[in-house]
């Protein structure tokens, strides 16, 4: 099953078919998506059950572990994904990122076929628990220091940013319609990430995937605007820097200026 109207290159869809062939028989993409969605939305449904009587200050902990987690966003996207560490874990992520998800999706064609390609669409839901785990310290922490209240509120605010980050995730690879192009936030990451897919770009560029204020803090974004600017974007292209570099860097940190080089490494891979 492929798309039969695209502009894909041919070597894009000769890896997306290459790709295909490696998913086993029993993959069923809703069944992914649901074990993501249970296993969050269960989550939350602890978290807040637990929750009493906030006070207004309390409050306060969701912009600020909002913000945390789309910094963290940013450097895992930007120092993880698309940087083979030596670690055995990380350069796992880096392979099934840089190597397969850029090689299957591309700025020409950022579109799935079906359910069958949310395998390279959609984090395995063990990424999921992971992510809770990792947050459960700190959680621990500030519930211990500040208030049981902060602590909740803080693994309710991690746990809801995940979900959020694969709904939005998403939303940049479904076919084009009324929702992810009138839908604020949406079309603006939907933009983002298309360009964040152009090979050029990758390894410097777009790297948030919910809202774009790290990429606008750090000035990793291919935009010339202020951060309201950025998050209310949309699909505008008016604001696009023209100083940007257009040559991709391997892995290593050396320019490589074969047009698809990356490429051909994943359709080995």
């Amino acid at each position: 099953m492929e798309l039969t109207q695209s502009p894909m290159s041919p070597r894009q869809r000769a890896y997306r078919t290459q790709y295909r062939e490696r998913i086993a028989s029993w993959y069923n993409g809703w069944l992914h998506v649901a074990v993501i969605y249970t296993i969050g939305l269960a989550a939350l449904f602890v978290y807040v059950s637990n929750i009493a009587s906030v006070a207004w200050w309390e409050w306060m902990t969701v912009p600020v572990v909002f913000l945390i987690c789309n910094i963290f966003e940013w450097f895992l996207h930007r120092h993880v994904m698309h940087r083979p560490l030596r670690f055995p874990g990380m350069r796992a992520i880096y392979t099934r990122h840089t190597l397969m998800h850029h090689q299957f999706f591309t700025e020409s064609e950022m579109r799935f076929a079906g359910s069958h390609d949310w395998r390279v669409t959609f984090f395995p839901p063990y990424a999921l628990v992971t992510f809770i785990l990792m947050s459960i310290p700190g959680a621990l922490l500030m519930g211990w220091l500040i208030s049981p209240n902060v602590g909740w509120l803080v693994m309710s605010t991690t746990t809801g940013m995940y979900l959020l980050y694969e709904f939005m995730h998403f939303c940049c690879h479904v076919e084009e319609n009324a929702f992810v192009r009138h839908c604020p936030f949406v079309n603006t990451i939907r933009r983002h990430h298309t360009a964040h897919h152009d090979q050029s770009l990758m390894m410097e560029r777009n790297m948030n995937l919910t809202f774009p204020v790290a990429d606008w803090l750090f000035g990793t974004s291919d935009l010339n605007r202020g951060l309201l600017g950025h998050i209310f974007n949309g699909y505008s292209t008016t604001h696009i820097k023209t100083d940007m570099r257009r040559t991709s860097r391997t892995p290593t940190g050396r320019r490589d200026n074969r047009p698809e080089a990356g490429s051909t490494r994943a359709a080995t891979a």
